[in-house]
């Protein structure tokens, strides 16, 4: 005789597991409390498998990551995660705890109102991590060259103006003119701009360093083959290509490449009714790095469909179909921004556009590549 299942959502923090299993036979709710670790989860789903239950368990994507899932999964339990933005919400409802959070994902769970989300491999997941860390470091020093620029404009230095130039700021030229400014200020000020520009230096040997480790981790096996065609994209390097593999995953669960742009929240939103059509943007409801990767990639589309020095050295010794691909792609966002600024729109929603365009060769080429 089969045993019925009972299906468990846990509301996980640093505090307590909450946890409501329902029996969709019954309608009874199974409610419990323990501490945030599997030891004490496995003895509570222990003790509701002893009721005759077959138990397969949820929560939602969290900071704890899938940590908990694969120790459920290794101990013979089956566990889902859930994406938090599919879940169905009641806009009259205004009561928001953990026992009544629970509740409602374990009744959703059951009636299949949920979204499940994919679980990467333990390899995608640290490259992936290791990506995402160097987008950390980026953004430190980014953060580090605005208050570098905002202390001078305080101390009265101004590149641009004091040399009558348009240049950009941090190349050599600036830096060493910036020097040179520095070693005219009192020591206190020039003692904070030495410290300010030592840590710019340790940042940027950090972010070099990100750089050769992801370059490394593109000729293994797993990644060699798929990086290789990605880079024949113009506006794809190595490190978009990796950012691309990892985020994405296996390219083969997206079997059409709208559901690759769903998934990167690059959908339209529509409010059309009563006869009346309504457009608006795009969602933003997906994976944002895939999303921004794709973005920056087209900024290179204003410099038309030429192919430099480092694009050609990336096609060299690729399979054929894979550069056919990459032309294709550069040839139909061209017309496309050139079509889209004869309409006169707006530069960064012709880049959006060209991103939702490239986002299908992306698909056609890991497809191809698989």
């Amino acid at each position: 005789m089969s045993k019925s299942i009972l299906y468990v959502a846990i509301d996980v923090d640093d505090l307590a597991f909450h946890g409501a299993g329902y029996d969709g036979e019954n309608g009874k709710y199974y409610e419990f409390r323990c501490k945030p670790t599997v030891g004490s989860l496995l003895k509570r789903i222990k003790q509701l498998e002893e009721k005759g239950f077959e138990i397969r368990i949820c929560y939602e994507a969290t900071y704890i990551g899938y940590g908990l899932q694969r120790n459920l999964e290794a101990n013979g339990i089956h566990c889902d995660i859930i994406a938090p933005s599919s879940i169905p919400e009641k806009r009259s409802k205004r009561v928001k705890t953990d026992r009544i959070d629970s509740r409602k994902l374990a009744e959703y769970y059951l009636k299949g109102l949920l979204t499940v989300i994919s679980i990467p491999d333990k390899i995608d997941e640290q490259v992936r991590q290791l990506i995402r860390s160097r987008s950390f470091v980026v953004d430190q020093r980014r953060r580090l060259k605005q208050h570098i620029l905002s202390s001078c404009r305080f101390k009265g230095i101004d590149y641009r103006i004091q040399t009558n130039t348009r240049s950009h700021h941090w190349t050599k030229k600036h830096l060493q003119w910036l020097n040179s400014q520095i070693s005219k200020q009192p020591e206190i000020t020039r003692k904070m701009f030495e410290r300010l520009l030592t840590q710019l230096i340790v940042l940027d040997d950090e972010v070099e360093n990100f750089d050769l480790l992801i370059e490394e981790f593109s000729n293994m096996e797993k990644y060699h083959k798929r990086s290789q065609a990605l880079s024949c994209i113009k506006g794809i390097n190595t490190l978009s290509a990796m950012t691309l593999l990892t985020e994405i995953g296996d390219i083969r669960r997206f079997p059409h490449p709208k559901n690759l742009v769903s998934y990167m929240g690059m959908d339209i939103v529509e409010y059309s009714s009563g006869g009346k059509e309504k457009k608006f943007g795009i969602t933003k409801m997906g994976n944002s790095k895939i999303r921004t990767t794709l973005v920056e990639a087209c900024q290179s589309i204003t410099l038309g469909t030429s192919v430099g020095k480092l694009l050609r050295s990336r096609r060299k010794g690729v399979p054929i179909e894979y550069v056919r691909i990459a032309e294709r792609c550069q040839n139909r966002l061209w017309k496309k921004k050139h079509r889209m600024s004869l309409g006169t729109k707006a530069p960064n929603k012709i880049k959006v556009a060209c991103a939702r365009e490239m986002a299908g060769f992306v698909w056609e080429m890991l497809i191809t590549a698989a």
